[in-house]
Order: structure tokens, then sequence, then C-alpha cells
């Protein structure tokens, strides 16, 4: 994956990073050079432009991207974004260009689109991560993450609350992320395939009717009967509004009438403290 004197790309294909985060990214940017030597090369579209949202048209943040991919220098491209727009992306990309380049993605939240989307389409790996943990509370553990899983290339062991890292071997495929997000796929040519592979679900907004009804849907598009098994990641607002006793009823009544392996983590979603996870087939990354 990555070594000293690397570079890697960074860019926002969602909504568009705030100038006030500037600061932030400008000491990730420090941060990722003075204690991994690891360059950044800074795609034209990652700040918001005037008064808007995005940090480019859907045409300028696909050529940001594109851009990265094609770029020799960079060894993975890592989104900071988040938000509602990066599906926009998805029927202008070049994913024959992609595959060629074999350049890891990472990103967490809306870019869950990509990730899947470049999986199903080009079969390369990605990465559920925001980067910009780095620079946040707790920086010593996200510096060993880092560390691990893009230097040295190995996984992180995560804390399940039900379940086992043992039920999912080292061949098997995990596809997801943010559920709202992933079901944005839904009825699309970009839509992996849930077939015997594990499925991770998170989510940072929903309460327990609004996860209800991804879990409706996911089960109507055949996710639920498809799948080996789910790892469900952090909801915060259900955390919050303490219903997370209701998702576990809520997936064991699926669980029960499909027959799919359960597992849980609070590691994995919108936290600072959340742990790189990996997105394609577990033994061709390590």
């Amino acid at each position: 994956m990555l070594n000293i004197g690397d570079s890697i790309g960074i860019i926002a294909c969602s909504n568009g990073k705030s100038k006030v985060d500037r600061p932030l990214i400008e000491a990730l940017k420090e941060k990722l050079k003075l204690q991994f030597g690891i360059q950044t090369i800074e795609a034209t579209t990652l700040y918001q432009q005037s008064n808007s949202l995005f940090s480019g048209t859907k045409y300028e943040r696909r050529d940001a991207l594109m851009n990265l991919y094609l770029n020799p220098k960079v060894k993975m491209i890592f989104d900071l974004s988040g938000g509602d727009v990066a599906n926009e992306l998805l029927p202008l990309l070049d994913f024959k260009m992609i595959q060629k380049a074999n350049t890891p993605f990472v990103g967490y939240s809306d870019l869950t689109v990509l990730i899947n989307a470049i999986l199903h389409k080009t079969g390369i790996n990605g990465f559920n991560y925001q980067l910009l943990n780095l620079v946040k509370k707790d920086a010593t553990l996200q510096e060993s993450y880092f560390s691990k899983v893009f230097m040295e290339n190995k996984s992180v062991e995560l804390d399940l609350t039900l379940g086992s890292t043992e039920m999912i071997s080292s061949n098997e495929t995990m596809i997801g992320g943010n559920i709202r997000c992933l079901l944005k796929l839904a009825g699309t040519r970009f839509l992996p395939s849930a077939k015997n592979n594990w499925l991770l679900l998170e989510a940072r907004s929903g309460d327990i009717a609004t996860i209800s009804s991804y879990f409706a849907q996911l089960e109507q598009i055949g996710y639920l009967e498809e799948c080996k098994g789910i790892l469900l990641g952090e909801f915060t607002e259900l955390n919050e509004k303490q219903q997370i006793n209701d998702l576990k009823k809520l997936i064991l009544s699926y669980a029960s009438k499909y027959h799919f392996s359960i597992a849980q983590t609070q590691e994995i979603g919108h936290s600072s403290m959340s742990k790189p996870v990996l997105i394609g087939t577990r033994s061709k990354a390590l």
C-alpha cells in the first residue's frame, strides 16, 4: 500500500469542505508529511466554491477525481467529504480507466456510493474511513490505525458486542457502509451483489422508524436474503435516543427469517474513534 515518500490525493466528491476546515486540512497534510513521510496532492475540488455547498459542478468533480487516477504519483485517494451529492458522479466516471489505475479509494458516509460502485465495476478494494480523524481527538490511536492499515497493509481488530471476527473469514467480501447512502445505489447498475457477502451497515442520522424503513428496502432488493452476514456499525442517533435494543430486535427478526450471521461494533461509523475497514475481498488486500 503506502510507503515513505509516496503521495496520496485528497478530494471532496460529495459536499465541499468549508473554508473554516482549511486549518484542519493543512494540519492533516503536515502530519502526513512529518509523521508518515506521505505527500498530499490536493484536488481542485476540495473546498466549497462561492456560497455553494459544492466543490465544483459534477463534471468538475468528475474531472478532478479522474485526474487523480491518471496521476502515477497518486498511490491512494482519500475523500475528506461527506453529505449528499457523491452519486452525481457515478454515470460520468471512466471505470475502465479507474480499473487500469488500480488506485484504492477511501472515504466514508456519502462516499459509500463511490466505494461500492468502484468495487462492483472494477473489483478494486476500497476503505470506509475518514482521514481527518488523524487530526481530531484521540489522534494517537488514529495514528496507529493509519500506520497498520495503510502502511503495513494489515487489518485492525474490532471490538464486537455481538458475534466474532472469526465469523468473517479471510477470503470473504465486505460491501456496504452508510445504510442511507448505500441505498442510493438500489435499482442502478452500480449496486454490488450481496450474494454470499458480508454487509456493513452504519448510520449517523435516523431514528428507529427511519432505520426500519431502510431495512425494509434492503429486504425488498434481495440483500437480506442473499447476504452471508451483517456487521452493524455505529448508529449515532439510535445511540442518542437509546433505541439500540430496538435495532437488535429488528436485525434478529430478519436474521431468523433469512439465516444470516450478525456481528456488531461501535468502532465503525461517524465517530472520530472509528477504525478503517476494508470494503472488498480481504484476502486480496492482505
